[in-house]
């Protein structure tokens, strides 16, 4: 069931993918469009971390907000 998370920043949808060996989320940006996919080590180190650090992923000017956004895994 895909469920619908937004305020007045972002949109996302947000679906249990179970397509693979371990269930994960699929997390879609509704403006871009963009997929990506969470396992639980990736969403436990969320919880994890420490809010300061995460702050500069916050920061949309980072790739966002570009005209050629770096390929994923790749800084600008």
């Amino acid at each position: 069931m895909d469920e619908t998370v937004e305020n007045e920043f972002a949109s996302v949808t947000v679906t249990v993918d179970e397509a693979g060996n371990d269930r994960r989320l699929r997390v879609r940006d509704n403006r871009t469009g963009r997929v990506a996919w969470f396992d639980a080590l990736l969403l436990e180190t969320f919880v994890w971390t420490p809010e300061s650090e995460l702050r500069a992923l916050l920061d949309p000017s980072r790739h966002r907000w570009t005209a050629d956004p770096a390929p994923e895994g790749e800084p600008r």
